[in-house]
């Protein structure tokens, strides 16, 4: 008899209801404060995007031109009566307009980042179907469009689901080659695979590991000829053109992010509360205790130092109620600074400190400022040193929009300084979340001169140095 195991489903669904199935909740996090939308902008708004329905939670935001790039994924826990169609959208980066919309089938869901190809002029996105307690219905599409919103191909890559937590996405090479960490079985005993695709969606080899329940599947980094894939059974490091194993570790976990690239080879990847620095030969440098769980994957200033937040949920401080946001010396592996956002986490209106976690990546901007946001409310924009320069209030920033909600959507700046932050809320006019990007003025000019200043490493999300 066959038993899915790629993941706890009856756990999944209850992460889902606790997190969906309570929106309207005042008390949970997903949710900024339950007071009146704003009725006028703080002057730092550029726009407000056109709302699109469905919640903004996993997927990121990739820039082409002049187009923003975004999928939806709202799910109301029931598989037989889908109450939201997600979709892929395009929008105009200079009104935040929507250009066009791509639907996806019922229960379908973006699960992680756009990743744009401009030589191929290409899209691909990871989807998953929300089969509720249907085990059967819950399986991994890679789908890839035309930058007009026609689809190219679609192509299963998974009978089965990642975890609740984290996001999966395509890395892209420079030659339009796309690698996927994903589970490739649903019996006992649970087999995973690192697997590469040409831009036709044809596989040109895979890599096969044992693996076991309930983790999430990072997307894979490009590093010259390398290919790396942090799993729950270690990190590998293969060989791009063939994916034959080049070195691997054993020290893997349930909960685990992307790796990225500093200047000089070495690669930073988290498991649980750990930051793990190794050689390009897979010998660990060091490992930081971040004190709470890496969900986001961490990004790099100018200088080498490494930015990560974390969760709120730290054993260790029970007093600490919110996530840590650290900034790392690369050479060392300790501290330099811990910026606290515990402050700000009191909601005026319910009388009660909010525990927010960090589950987005931050963004360095060119002149070295640093942006991140929780899952509460805020968004701050700090200097190299961990001094705040700025905080922005979402839930008052934009007219008629009550925004700062939970999302893993990485956080960009364009060339001219816009920053995009995805969000989503309950609107009573469409019965339904709905999700909008809110588009921000910044001094930053684009992306730090870094190996890696955002999540997905740049503005089309290859996660490729």
């Amino acid at each position: 008899m066959r038993t899915k195991s790629c993941q706890p489903f009856v756990l999944l669904i209850a992460f889902y209801i606790l997190i969906f199935g309570c929106r309207k909740d005042k008390s949970n996090l997903n949710q900024p404060p339950p007071q009146e939308p704003p009725a006028v902008n703080d002057p730092r708004l550029h726009w407000l995007s056109e709302k699109m329905e469905g919640d903004i939670y996993w997927p990121s935001i990739a820039i082409s031109g002049n187009t923003i790039y975004i999928g939806t994924s709202g799910w109301d826990g029931n598989p037989s009566t889908a109450e939201y169609t997600n979709a892929i959208y395009a929008l105009d980066k200079l009104t935040g307009r929507i250009i066009w919309r791509y639907p996806l089938l019922d229960d379908e869901l973006v699960k992680g980042a756009i990743v744009v190809d401009n030589n191929s002029n290409a899209l691909y996105f990871i989807i998953i179907v929300m089969g509720g307690y249907d085990l059967n219905r819950g399986k991994t599409y890679l789908y890839s469009l035309t930058f007009n919103g026609s689809l190219r191909w679609k192509k299963e890559i998974s009978p089965t689901q990642p975890h609740f937590w984290g996001t999966t996405s395509p890395a892209l090479d420079k030659d339009g080659n796309l690698y996927i960490n994903v589970c490739v079985s649903d019996t006992i005993p649970t087999e995973y695979a690192i697997i590469s695709l040409d831009k036709d969606g044809e596989e040109r080899w895979r890599y096969v590991f044992p693996g076991s329940a309930g983790v999430v599947w990072p997307t894979p980094t490009i590093y010259n000829d390398r290919v790396y894939a942090m799993t729950n059974v270690g990190l590998f490091a293969l060989n791009k053109s063939t994916g034959s194993l080049i070195w691997r570790t054993f020290d893997g976990g349930m909960n685990i992010s992307s790796p990225v690239i500093g200047s000089d080879g070495t690669i930073y990847v988290s498991r649980e509360n750990t930051l793990h620095a190794y050689t390009p030969e897979g010998a660990e440098k060091w490992a930081f205790d971040a004190k709470a769980m890496i969900l986001a994957q961490p990004v790099i200033g100018e200088d080498g130092t490494i930015y990560l937040g974390t969760t709120a949920k730290n054993k260790s401080d029970i007093a600490k109620i919110a996530g840590y946001f650290w900034a790392i010396d690369p050479l060392t592996g300790q501290a330099k600074w811990m910026f606290n956002i515990d402050q700000w986490m009191y909601d005026e209106h319910d009388k009660t400190w909010k525990n927010s976690d960090i589950y987005a990546s931050p963004v360095v901007g060119r002149d070295g400022i640093i942006y991140f946001t929780t899952e509460y409310r805020y968004l701050w924009a700090l200097n190299s040193g961990g001094a705040m320069k700025e905080i922005y209030d979402l839930s008052k920033f934009a007219a008629g929009w009550p925004g700062g909600t939970v999302t893993y959507s990485a956080l960009v700046i364009d060339e001219s300084g816009i920053l995009y932050k995805a969000d989503s809320n309950f609107d009573s006019s469409y019965g339904k979340n709905m999700g909008v990007i809110i588009a921000i003025k910044t001094q930053s000019m684009g992306l730090a001169n870094s190996t890696w200043p955002k999540g997905f490493k740049d503005y089309s999300n290859s996660n490729n140095y």
